[in-house]
């Protein structure tokens, strides 16, 4: 059972081979361009450098995290001086001199909306099947109807079990209704040894967009 205390632990026990050094290159290549200004939610945030990368783009961003290990390391690493308030059960980290902060706290009690754009990496398949349908429109919910999305998702085969968890197309399209299209995808069984070795022929990231 994949709960809270699952990914509290893993920071404990420092298990994040989810976590990316550097900035995503496909968050670069694809990422939309909006205005100066636009809000941009980042769930499941973890210490990611991608929400640095999309603040020096100009944008208000907002990621929430569970871990408050995660959200220390990220602010230690980048050197950040910030402000901290409670709003509720949430913990508000506002970084100064850039637009961005970081919500500290369980994402489904994060009840803010209207975002102009939201980023997921990692956070749609870190939910197991049970949670991914009210992940999404809970997401949903967060953000304007005229909003752009990018989702980094994974397919796999094998008998693995994730987190990171398999999620076919069908179920992508499913989940966040057809408006949303494949605008990539690469399978790193090909490339990277490591998945064939844990028994993958097919290990599939794609990018997908919901563009208004």
């Amino acid at each position: 059972m994949i709960t809270n205390e699952f990914w509290l632990d893993r920071w404990k026990t420092g298990r994040i081979g989810f976590h990316q050094e550097g900035v995503n290159p496909k968050l670069i290549e694809f990422w939309p361009i909006l205005p100066k200004g636009s809000s941009v939610l980042v769930p499941l945030c973890g210490k990611s450098n991608d929400m640095i990368w999309l603040a020096e783009q100009g944008y208000w961003v907002t990621g929430v995290e569970l871990s408050s290990l995660a959200v220390i390391q990220f602010l230690g690493d980048n050197d950040l001086s910030y402000e901290t308030y409670q709003q509720g059960e949430l913990k508000i980290h506002t970084v100064n001199g850039l637009p961005l902060r970081i919500v500290e706290g369980d994402y489904f009690l994060f009840n803010e909306t209207e975002f102009n754009a939201c980023y997921d990496r990692a956070a749609m398949i870190a939910m197991p099947d049970s949670k991914r349908t009210e992940y999404v429109s809970h997401t949903l919910q967060r953000l304007s109807s005229t909003a752009s999305l990018l989702l980094v998702s994974l397919h796999y085969d094998g008998d693995k079990q994730g987190p990171p968890f398999s999620v076919n197309d069908d179920s992508v399209v499913s989940l966040w209704g057809n408006q949303i299209q494949k605008i990539a995808s690469e399978n790193l069984a090909l490339t990277n040894p490591q998945y064939k070795e844990e028994g993958h022929n097919i290990f599939e990231e794609s990018v997908w967009r919901i563009q208004p």
